[in-house]
């Protein structure tokens, strides 16, 4: 199973490839597509687990871990409420 700090690092890279200022060549192109792939490779499939996580309630005190969960429906929702 990969770790939380496997995919950070990979975004990392990820990341200081986009974003070092030069031009996208060939080459950074293909570093780029070889780390896309290794994220999928690492990526859960469906039906796997989920990896645990614990994030902060929202009225700030205390958090809550996936693994408290576990057996019930539970439906995580990605968005921007700025």
């Amino acid at each position: 199973m990969t770790t939380i700090n496997e995919m950070r690092r990979m975004y990392g890279d990820m990341e200081r490839l986009v974003m070092d200022g030069s031009p996208m060549t060939g080459e950074k192109f293909e570093q780029l597509r070889q780390l896309m792939m290794r994220r999928e490779e690492m990526a859960p499939k469906p039906g796997d687990e989920a990896p645990d996580f614990e994030l902060p309630l929202l009225g700030g005190e205390g958090a809550v871990r996936l693994s408290a969960l576990r057996g019930r429906p539970v439906a995580l929702i990605f968005g921007s409420y700025t």
